[in-house]
């Protein structure tokens, strides 16, 4: 028989249980008898006569033990006979595939042998299944917004009391919104301020920035409430000078000089008397008041005092 090479010396190694040995004997046996059998053809065909025996013999021994059974029938051709092991590798023993967990485990203690570069890599990968996110670091507010409420860096913000907050402070803003520009709307018909048409329903616009509708922009809600808070603070103003205002324009109208500068020119009739004249003009001019015309003029005033601090402040602000 053909020469073995040292690689059929790790069945020998193996110790073979009784049942393996008899198994050997009778192969032994049969492989005696083909080799003699076939003794004038080609040693390689005897040696493929040998490899189906043996495969056929192998057929009715468990996968797992006929490396076994295999280094018994290597004991039976222990000298220079012994058969070449490489032709009777028992077909490999399936592997039972590893767990998730298992090459879970794996990956996070080999973790340390990827460079940072593949570190991202895979972090996003992992991402985009869904199975690693980062942690929000949770709301923040500006420094200088910080300083205002006298909070500061280490103050943890309580993001259910923020959202109530801001459904409270959005609910008034719309209502006073909606308020002042009605208001306005009828104190100063003709002027010049107006709304912009687009921002009439303020609470939906608010609702599309929010929901992330890339057609409202930061700066339009920005422009917006500025527009507003200029009225408001406007109308405020107006309201504290309205007396003054008033006061200033009656008595343009009513100073007696203002009434003898009136008179003066006019000739003097055979009534006479400069004094006679001035206290007709006064009924006059009396006779034109009425409740009516003091609220037409004490609104107009709100309204031109309104107009001229709206206008200084798009002044400055360009």
């Amino acid at each position: 028989m053909p020469d073995t090479s040292e690689k059929s010396e790790q069945f020998v190694n193996l110790q073979p249980a009784p049942e393996a040995r008899s198994w050997a004997e009778k192969v032994a046996t049969r492989l005696w008898m083909l080799q003699t059998s076939f003794a004038d053809d080609p040693p390689a065909a005897r040696q493929e006569y040998l490899v189906e025996e043996i495969e056929r013999s192998l057929k009715d021994v468990s996968p797992s033990r006929r490396s076994e059974y295999l280094a018994a029938l290597m004991e039976r051709f222990p000298g220079p006979e012994r058969l070449d092991a490489p032709y009777f590798k028992p077909p490999p023993v399936e592997q039972v595939p590893k767990s998730a967990q298992e090459i879970a485990d794996e990956l996070v203690a080999r973790l340390g042998e990827l460079s940072g570069e593949s570190k991202k890599v895979l972090a996003q990968k992992l991402q985009s299944f869904g199975l690693f996110t980062v942690q929000s670091k949770g709301l923040e507010l500006p420094p200088e917004l910080q300083g205002k409420l006298g909070m500061t860096a280490k103050d943890i913000l309580d993001e259910e009391r923020l959202t109530k907050l801001f459904g409270l402070l959005l609910e008034m803003i719309v209502s006073l919104d909606h308020l002042i520009w009605s208001l306005w709307k009828n104190i100063g018909p003709r002027s010049a301020v107006r709304r912009d048409p687009t921002a009439d329903n303020l609470r939906r616009t608010v609702g599309r920035y929010l929901s992330g509708d890339r057609e409202v922009a930061t700066l339009q809600i920005s422009q917006m409430l500025d527009k507003t808070r200029q009225l408001v603070a406007g109308l405020l103003s107006a309201i504290g000078a309205a007396g003054e205002i008033y006061a200033r324009r009656h008595l343009e109208k009513f100073a007696p000089e203002k009434i003898r500068a009136a008179v003066e020119p006019k000739p003097a009739g055979f009534i006479g008397g400069a004094e006679l004249k001035c206290w007709r003009r006064y009924v006059e001019l009396a006779n034109e008041l009425s409740g009516e015309a003091v609220e037409a003029q004490i609104l107009d005033g709100i309204v031109g005092y309104t107009e001229e601090l709206i206008s200084r402040s798009e002044i400055r602000a360009r």
